[in-house]
């Protein structure tokens, strides 16, 4: 005696079980066919935060370079002569630990 899972109404064997497969593996195509649109939405949603989170800090970061760079052209005009001896410093001690001899 056979299972009725196992048999048409037409009597072969396994045909019912074979529709129940490809009804499951569709529904399963389906499935992962959402969860991947799911995905790519909210993987786009936090692109689109992270983008925005990179703009702002690059619009601070070129906010306080404009601000420092203020700050040291007004000491430079008000100490000239120390400007120009921290600058002779500075490349003598770069030129220092760059130089291969």
């Amino acid at each position: 005696m056979s299972s009725p899972s196992s048999t048409s109404g037409n009597g072969s064997p396994g045909k019912t079980d074979f529709d129940t497969l490809k009804t499951d593996m569709k529904a399963l195509r389906e499935d992962l066919a959402t969860l991947l649109k799911d995905t790519g939405s909210l993987a786009a949603q936090q692109a689109k935060a992270a983008a925005d989170r990179g703009k702002e800090l690059a619009s601070d970061a070129g906010e306080k370079a404009v601000e420092y760079r203020d700050v040291v052209a007004d000491k430079v005009k008000e100490h000239p002569l120390a400007a120009v001896g921290i600058a002779l410093a500075a490349g003598y001690i770069i030129a220092a630990l760059t130089s291969r001899k």
